[in-house]
């Protein structure tokens, strides 16, 4: 009898260009499971054929026990290669390899001369890639910061292998030319704390593995032509003691981008942070109640999209939010009152929506508030009185509402004062 295996699909992967000796481990693995099922087959034709006597079938017995002997013989071999690739499935990339995968990615690069520094002078045993431009190693001579923010890059991260630097932190290549999309292999980035992709031409969609970068602390990817929506599963569930999503995060920047949708609630169980900015994008719906829990919470801009509805009253709860910006959006009803109760509030733009009712009267509780806009809205009532004895404001813009009251009783001396104007209303 001959043994027949129908699983050649399962070593596809050793036919790409130089597999990794991964690569090579899994697909042995995958193909002995395959094969094991065929002995499988094989044990139980021996099994049916014992049970008969005729000695015609002694033959059939003869050859089933020679195919079974030959695949045992195939079965060590297997297991010898897997011991000897084994040792590798959890190497690490060597310096050497980084080194040629920064080489490669330079390849890729339109200006070339700006990586002048990227050459092996000597050999690949020596530590000369870690003095390269924008390259920090550690004492191993691992690569472990890529720095190369405004530097005028030209090309794409296509070709960057980001499964060479396992143990890179932080990722800065803002202002340059870099076009093409976010590819989704920066997941494997799984130790990288800062990422800064800003103010470049990336395009296409904004990838959900960016989840797995669970130690980043700064997201910046504004000023870049990404698009498509803040997906709910790059945020942390919520589940207690569960690590799973960006849970590290404090500052969060998308500004300026193509992106739209709904601004998800589970932003909310990023409990470090301190700073979200999602200016100039097209997102719309509600603002998340959920940001009302981010005790952290010190800046906030929304400004110039499409949210609407009132503003989340438990936002006047932050208390040591210092500066506040959903202005030009669809915003409408009245504004919290426990705005004010921020010890630190600095700055409010709640201006170019269609709120109604009266302004925050404790808004310069504590004195602090310096930049406070709220014209274009229909605000009515009084001047609030605390601003009164606010004399730390800078810039005040309350005009086209229908506020009422007397200047010489609502305002004081300002001696920080630039500008001012209340035109427009029924003062």
């Amino acid at each position: 009898m001959t043994m027949q295996v129908k699983h050649s699909a399962c070593l596809l992967p050793f036919c790409n260009a130089q597999p990794s000796p991964n690569s090579q481990a899994e697909a042995l693995l995958k193909w002995k499971q395959s094969i094991a099922n065929q002995s499988i087959k094989i044990e139980n034709s021996l099994s049916q054929n014992q049970k008969a006597t005729s000695e015609q079938t002694k033959p059939l017995l003869h050859s089933n026990d020679q195919a079974s002997k030959t695949f045992s013989l195939f079965a060590t071999f297997l297991l010898v290669s897997l011991l000897v690739l084994l040792p590798f499935c959890n190497a690490q990339p060597s310096p050497n390899s980084q080194a040629e995968a920064l080489l490669k990615w330079k390849q890729s690069i339109a200006n070339q001369s700006i990586l002048t520094s990227w050459a092996i002078k000597t050999n690949l045993s020596s530590s000369s890639h870690c003095k390269w431009l924008g390259i920090a190693c550690n004492n191993a001579r691992d690569v472990i910061g890529l720095n190369l923010a405004y530097t005028g890059l030209k090309g794409t991260l296509e070709c960057l292998d980001f499964s060479s630097f396992p143990q890179l932190l932080p990722l800065d290549l803002k202002v340059n030319q870099l076009t093409g999309t976010i590819p989704i292999t920066i997941g494997l980035l799984t130790n990288l704390q800062f990422l800064d992709l800003s103010t470049n031409s990336f395009t296409g969609i904004f990838p959900l593995s960016v989840a797995n970068l669970s130690l980043v602390v700064e997201l910046d990817v504004s000023r870049n032509m990404i698009s498509g929506e803040l997906d709910s599963g790059l945020f942390p569930n919520g589940t207690e003691g569960a690590k799973t999503g960006l849970f590290s995060l404090q500052r969060l920047l998308i500004q300026d981008t193509n992106m739209s949708g709904y601004i998800p609630l589970e932003l909310g169980n990023c409990k470090n942070l301190t700073l979200i900015a999602l200016d100039g994008s097209h997102f719309f719906g509600t603002i998340p109640s959920s940001l009302g829990n981010l005790s952290e919470l010190t800046v906030l801009h929304m400004t110039e999209n499409q949210l609407s509805r009132e503003i989340p009253w438990n936002i006047g709860t932050l208390t040591k939010l210092t500066d506040l910006r959903p202005f030009k959006n669809r915003l409408f009803g009245s504004v919290p009152q426990g705005i004010g109760n921020s010890s630190a509030l600095t700055t409010l733009h709640i201006a170019e929506n269609n709120f109604t009712g009266h302004l925050p009267q404790q808004v310069c509780r504590y004195g602090k508030l310096v930049n406070f806009t709220a014209s274009y809205n229909k605000f009515s009532g009084p001047i609030p009185m605390s601003l009164r004895n606010c004399t730390t404001l800078f810039r005040v813009r309350l005009e086209y509402n229908q506020l009422t009251g007397i200047l010489d009783q609502d305002f004081g001396v300002y001696p920080s004062l630039n500008y001012i104007d209340l035109s427009y209303n029924r003062l």
